[in-house]
Order: structure tokens, then sequence, then C-alpha cells
């Protein structure tokens, strides 16, 4: 996952030291020469490096030439020999040290990373070659997103298209996913695979009607009132993973206490991408514990798979994989893990962070703090912050394959003959900010028309879908779509905003996971009546102390407040 900075009237950083800012600007060429490499490209590598490089912003300055890479060998091997190349891992490293999703991937240099076509349009964003890492192509015009993802079911249903164990941009550690062949998220599942999954996964998760939604708001009610305190995001996840799974298995308990899958998936999201950069052996020893966990849950979950699923799945083709039940099971776990379990209180996340944290630092990116109000359209609201904080950054597939394609212990990114394979991003991120559909102000949080969502957004893949190919089983649009959106809204239907407040100080940055961890509690925001208490009890106040103010209306009076 990235971190990056946001690209409005943010104050600015603390300034980096010089030597701390050559430092990090360095890395780049660090890792290029952190396996054994032909020295000779030092000198084409160290002019690219440099050639632009400002030490008032190094990070987003530095960065190495195709020349460079070309000439190192890259992608033949990755850093510190892990599975993932030099230039993809030192392109994705640069967010962690602060580029943004705008500034990383848009060249206009303007807030919105676009800039007027003097046609009536924007221009600046639509494509980065060799991005992130050679051979990749990212894209993030709003109409090209959404007309090639059209495409995909077919493609993919032809063998034209190749997908691999990838989320998003990121490309996952295979060790986390051993008892399915081809060791994949389901979202690298094999085409057969896809069309015996998606019928099941549809049926289940794909509609929420008036009773499922009012269930939901009942939910989220309860839930809210046996809380004194909520955890952002771990709480909230915990609700989410607990519906899901009463989806998936009615009247049936957790097979794994809420809160244990929770602090595992936090695991598996952070080491399933940072091993990458280490050996298997490495990653065993770092990982050992996590892949104990899994391997636990995934032992907990199968027997109730078996019971539920187990007859439809009987005679059914899952191959590679022998046991469909096996592939059932891993398929189910992602959904929890990595789409509707982490996506949708990635949004309740981020919204509840524009309710209650302290949004004026980033000027007009946000409304001023404590300006909107969920229920005034909760539906809406939780949309604009799925578009806003995008929960799925990228939708990738491999146009020419690497060799894991036909060999699952073979390279993830490199073809049979050592050269990488040749991948293409669609960009859902940045697309869902594109100006030429979302106007002017698509770059800044602003509460839309249902219509506009409708039309527009392409975060869950909406429009990967053909209904001609294979009849639907090879659509790629996320199945639950329509239950993610009934649980944002019931649970922003639900919110009691005026309740809850937070003492944290969270901030916010343009990549995944958006904003600082923070805890709401029952009290009382600045500026709001409060009542006083004895100087030994704790304020009711989030910030400051209650204190008495004397208004003059007629009488003077003394009223309270924080």
């Amino acid at each position: 996952r990235f971190s990056s900075k946001v690209d409005l009237a943010r104050p600015p950083a603390p300034p980096l030291s010089p030597m701390r800012s050559i430092a990090l600007a360095l890395l780049p060429l660090a890792a290029s020469l952190a396996a054994p490499r032909d020295l000779r490209c030092a000198r084409e590598c160290a002019d690219s490096l440099f050639s632009d490089f400002q030490l008032s912003d190094p990070i987003a300055s530095a960065s190495l030439s195709r020349e460079c890479w070309i000439c190192l060998g890259d992608p033949t091997a990755g850093i510190f020999h892990g599975q993932i190349p030099a230039s993809a891992t030192t392109d994705l490293l640069r967010f962690k040290l602060g580029v943004g999703y705008t500034e990383g991937w848009c060249s206009a240099g303007t807030p919105s990373g676009w800039e007027p076509d003097g046609e009536g349009g924007f221009t600046g964003c639509e494509v980065k070659h060799d991005f992130p890492g050679l051979n990749s192509t990212s894209h993030m015009s709003h109409a090209y997103v959404k007309a090639e993802m059209a495409k995909l079911p077919r493609l993919q249903y032809e063998g034209k298209a190749w997908r691999g164990n990838e989320l998003g941009f990121i490309i996952s550690n295979e060790l986390f996913w051993p008892r399915v062949s081809p060791r994949t998220v389901s979202l690298g599942s094999t085409p057969s695979q896809h069309m015996v999954m998606r019928p099941i996964v549809e049926r289940v998760f794909g509609k929420c009607d008036a009773t499922c939604t009012s269930a939901l708001q009942t939910s989220a009610r309860d839930w809210a009132a046996a809380q004194d305190s909520i955890s952002v995001q771990e709480d909230v996840t915990a609700w989410v993973h607990t519906e899901l799974v009463a989806r998936a298995f009615p009247n049936r308990a957790l097979p794994v206490p809420a809160a244990d899958f929770v602090a595992l998936q936090s695991s598996i999201v952070t080491l399933s991408t940072l091993t990458q950069l280490l050996s298997d052996d490495v990653t065993q020893l770092v990982a050992g514990d996590t892949f104990s966990k899994l391997s636990a849950t995934f032992d907990a979950y199968r027997p109730l798979v078996e019971a539920v699923y187990g007859d439809e799945l009987r005679d059914a083709d899952c191959a590679p994989t022998t046991d469909c039940v096996d592939l059932a099971t891993s398929h189910l776990l992602d959904l929890l893990f990595f789409a509707g379990g982490l996506s949708v209180p990635s949004g309740l996340s981020t919204g509840l962070w524009v309710l209650h944290g302290d949004t004026a630092p980033y000027g007009e990116a946000f409304p001023a703090p404590g300006s909107l109000r969920a229920r005034d359209d909760p539906g809406a609201f939780f949309y604009e912050s799925i578009r806003f904080f995008a929960p799925v950054v990228g939708l990738p597939w491999w146009t020419t394959p690497p060799a894991r394609a036909e060999d699952d212990a073979a390279s993830q990114y490199n073809t049979a003959a050592g050269v990488a394979g040749v991948r293409t991003i669609l960009n859902l991120a940045l697309a869902n900010k594109d100006p030429n559909v979302w106007g002017e102000d698509g770059h800044l949080f602003r509460v839309r028309p249902h219509a506009e969502y409708a039309s527009h957004f392409v975060g869950f893949a909406d429009f990967a879908l053909d209904d001609d190919v294979a009849g639907g089983k090879m659509n790629r649009a996320c199945p639950a779509k329509s239950l993610a959106l009934a649980m944002g809204k019931a649970f922003f239907t639900a919110w009691e905003q005026e309740e809850w407040c937070t003492k944290d100080s969270p901030g916010y940055t343009e990549a995944t996971p958006f904003v600082d961890p923070f805890t709401l509690v029952r009290g009382v925001v600045e500026g709001r009546r409060c009542s006083p208490r004895w100087p030994w009890d704790q304020s009711e106040c989030c910030r400051g102390t209650c204190r008495p103010e004397i208004v003059i209306q007629g009488l003077p009076y003394v009223e309270w407040a924080c």
C-alpha cells in the first residue's frame, strides 16, 4: 500500500536535513545495485538520477531512466533477491516516501493533475508508460478506463489477457495462498475456476433488498449503541466482517472471533506485499506466525464451506485445484480479507474521518469541518467517500504474461526469456477524479447527485461486464457492489453523528489507507453546549473543557460550552 501527500493547501512538512534528503533520493540507485549487477551502468544511472534532482523535493524528483534499468539487466532480479524487479519496486517505494497518487502518475503539475486543453477539456494525466516498472502502462483517462474494462471478460476468456496474484497495482506473495492452484488471490484464478465461483458469490452477496437494508441499519445502530469508543478502522472492520460472515453462513457462529480475524487481516495485507522484497526463505521466518494463523483460519472455515456449499461444488471442475471446497474456502477468505471485508470498512472509515476529523489544514479539498451531515444523503455520502478515497486503486492484467502464467513457481513479472511481461493497469482511483467527467472539482470531496455516481463511478470495475461471454460468468465487475453500497448507506443512516467526536488528530494522505487511525468517543465537540462537572471528573468535551459563557439576550444568563 502507498502513502502520499495531499495536493491542496496542506501545511508544509518539516524540511528534511540535506543528508536525509540525499539518502532518500539515492534509494532508487541503492536498490538497483542491491543485487549483483554490471557496475558499468553506474554512470548512466547516476546521470539519470540527478538530471532533474531537486534537494527541496528529493523523493518526487529522484528517478532512474528506462535506459538505466535496461543496462542493469532489470527486471532479472528484485531487491534483496525478492520476486518483483527493482524498477517496479522503487517506483512504488516512492509513494511510501511521500509522493502522492496525483503527483506520481500525472505530469501537469496542477492540484488535480490535469490542465485545460484549450478545447473545453483537460489533459495531462491520461497515461504513464513504464510505471510502475518496465513494460507496465498505467491509464488514468476515465473514457479509456471505462471502455477498456468492458473488454476484459472476453479478453480473459479467449486467453488474450492473463491475471495474476494481484491486488490493484500490487503483486502479492503467493506463499499466502498455499491451498489452491494456481497460488493466487481469487482475482487471479483461472477462467474455468472463475466461472465456477462467480455465480455462487453473486447469489450470496450480490443483492440487498428492503429487508436486508433494514436489517443492516438495525445492526449498525445496535452495534454503535453498544460502544463507548470506536477504534477506526479496526472496530468498523469487525462490524463489516460479522455482517459478511452472517451472509455467507446464515445462523452460524463466527468460526474465528472477529477481533482475531481483523488482526490477522492486518498482518496479511501488510506482509503479502512487503515480503515480495525478500527471498522465500526469509519470508518464512518473517511471516511464520502469520502463516500458522492463516492455516488455522482456513481450517476453521472449511467445514462451514463444505456444509453450506459442498453439494453444488461436488461435480464442479476446479482444476488445477483438486478440491473445489478448498478453492471456495480460499475465495471466501479473499472476500473477507481483501475485497468487501477491506474495501467497505475503508470507505466507512474515511467517511467517519470527514465527519469527525480536522479537515481545515487541507484547504478546499474538503468542506469546512462540521459542515457535512451524512444523514442528509447517506447513500451519496458513502459513494463520495469511496470515490475520493478509492479502496481499490487499480485493475491490472497482462497481454504478454510473465512465466508464472505457465509455471506456478516461476517469475511473477518476467517472461521465460527473462524480460518483463507487458502489463496494463487501469488506474481506477485517478479515473474517478478525471475532470473530463467529474468536472473541475473532481479532485475535491464534494457529495454529488446519485446520477453522476451511477453513470461515471468505476471503482467497482463497474463496466467490466459482458453477458455474451459465458453467460456472464466471466464478468469482472464487483459481484457484491449492491451489498457494499447498501452497507455504506445503512451505516451512515444509523450513525448518530452528534454523539461522537475524537480527541485524536488523524491526518490525511492521498493514498491507501488515506487517514491515520483514530478513536471516536462519546463526547461534545468545540463550540457546542456541555454540562459542567466537578474538576476531578473527566470532561465530556473532546477538546478543551466545559466553560461558562455569559449570554445577554434580555436578561443575562450563563451558557456552558466546550
